[in-house]
């Protein structure tokens, strides 16, 4: 990718403060972009695919409630978690857009 989703900010991601949900919502939002890119371009059964159906945004969007204090009961491990998915499904998006959809510029 020509700019990489997973980055400096990105980390940032995994605190419950120190601009972690800042973070969360600039990453939720490029990764909306993204999915919006890939759909227009190759549709969005594709775009489904390569953003896991949703579950990239969701667990963003969750990691950005829990430094929000949105979501009662649930704290830094739970955020660890989401915040370990979407990693790693995002890494595997990057591998996929690169290998798949270079042609796109993305």
């Amino acid at each position: 990718m020509k700019n990489p989703a997973i980055d400096s900010v990105w980390d940032k991601i995994r605190h419950l403060e120190m601009g972690g949900s800042e973070a969360a919502q600039a990453k939720l939002n490029e990764v909306v972009y993204l999915a919006k890119a890939i759909g227009q371009a190759k549709g969005e059964e594709v775009a489904n695919e390569v953003f896991d159906y949703g579950l990239i945004e969701t667990a963003l969007l969750r990691c950005r409630q829990l430094q929000d204090h949105e979501l009662k009961d649930l704290g830094y491990d739970e955020l660890q978690i989401f915040y370990r998915y979407a990693t790693s499904a995002m890494v595997r998006a990057q591998i996929v857009i690169d290998t798949n959809h270079s042609e796109l510029g993305l």
